[in-house]
């Protein structure tokens, strides 16, 4: 088989492992793999050539692994990773979490030395990444009229990730997520941009700019199936929300049942009146409501009992190398039967490989959303798939 990876880089101190691992790879037609036995060799490798796949073991002498990773991310590298250690899971576990946390791309992680068929799987997970545009996670300071001419001039643009069925591989549907297309900087993520929304309150303002255009999609049959769209407390603040959401869907034609408005867990339980007003008037008109990244924050279960809400993201934490760690899996099988008995959905966001996909529908979680079944792409780029 033949693999989609043209460098690879490998940082180990450990000579004979690299050794090994580079001749592994060459049996798998990659011949431009670079070596680096230390953190700084491996940064400086970084800056002057681009890698799609690194191995970084996570013990170095000097600088260690983790530091290494930091160092990655302030290059701004877009590849991929496998990890590699000899430690206890929990440890591995611990450095994934920080590499998703600085937006990092952990394909797999790995005991050493690597077999030949744990090997096939992270360059088969690799290759299987579809091209998209970057998009740049980069914080640059913008003014409120830089952002007032973006909303303006539809420089914010939708991207579009689906959601398929474990049952039977077929897509479902997509969430919405916004970026800005800057015309210096390229495609933005809301990182750039959300601390003018906060400052300025435009929340009301960027929801139905994004609503709009995702309905807009669904009626000139660009889109299928059910449509997630993000929405923030201040959004359920607004005595209008509701009603507003029910004209869009009535003006495009849309059925108010296949639109799915979600929330971080962590926002969920920040009670006001008119949150719990908004949340049955959307329930009675068949809208559903899901709860994002559930298992990243610290809300009392109790709660999910009382909200309307029909559906559980789980976060990708809990999603990331589950298949391999008891911990990961016997929280997961708690939040399933949790999700079963309370009648709710369950969508496991962050699936990234095969192995974690299978792992998933044999538990019976209902929709996968992650790289392995589709990256977020604009509209234009869904079209050409």
């Amino acid at each position: 088989m033949s693999y989609s990876i043209q460098r690879v880089l490998i940082v180990d101190d450990d000579p004979i492992q690299c050794i090994t691992l580079k001749i592994q790879l060459q049996t798998f037609g990659i011949d431009e793999v670079r070596v680096a036995q230390s953190s700084k060799h491996g940064l400086v490798i970084c800056e002057n050539q681009e890698f799609d796949l690194v191995f970084c073991d996570l013990s170095m002498p000097e600088e260690d692994g983790l530091t290494f990773l930091n160092s990655l991310k302030k290059q701004n590298y877009q590849g991929k990773l496998c990890l590699l250690s000899g430690h206890d899971k929990s440890i591995i576990a611990l450095a994934e979490m920080m590499c998703s946390q600085l937006g990092l791309g952990v394909i797999s992680s790995q005991s050493k030395p690597i077999s030949n068929a744990d090997l096939a799987s992270v360059l088969n997970s690799v290759s299987q990444s579809t091209p998209c545009p970057k998009v740049s996670d980069n914080v640059i300071e913008f003014l409120r009229s830089d952002l007032d001419t973006a909303f303006d001039s539809n420089r914010l643009v939708n991207f579009y990730q689906p959601q398929c069925r474990f049952t039977n591989d077929t897509q479902s549907g997509n969430e919405v997520l916004i970026r800005w297309d800057h015309p210096e900087y390229g495609y933005l993520s809301p990182n750039a941009f959300l601390p003018i929304i906060d400052k300025e309150q435009w929340h009301v303002r960027l929801f139905f700019y994004v609503l709009e255009q995702a309905l807009e999609d669904h009626r000139n049959g660009k889109l299928s199936g059910s449509i997630s769209v993000n929405a923030a407390l201040a959004n359920f603040g607004d005595s209008n929300f509701a009603f507003q959401v029910l004209e869009c869907c009535e003006r495009y034609d849309f059925a108010p049942q296949n639109l799915i408005v979600e929330m971080t867990e962590m926002e969920v339980y920040k009670h006001n009146p008119t949150m719990f007003e908004n949340f049955a008037r959307l329930r009675l008109n068949d809208v559903e409501l899901a709860i994002d990244d559930f298992g990243a924050g610290y809300s009392s279960l109790i709660k999910l009992a009382d909200l309307p809400f029909t559906e559980i993201k789980i976060d990708r934490a809990l999603i990331t190398s589950c298949h391999c760690d008891k911990r990961k899996n016997a929280i997961l099988s708690l939040v399933v039967s949790m999700a079963k008995q309370l009648g709710m959905r369950l969508v496991a966001e962050g699936v990234e490989d095969n192995e974690t996909w299978a792992h998933l529908k044999s538990m019976g979680i209902d929709l996968c959303q992650g790289y392995f079944t589709g990256r977020p792409q604009p509209i234009e780029y869904k079209l050409m798939a």
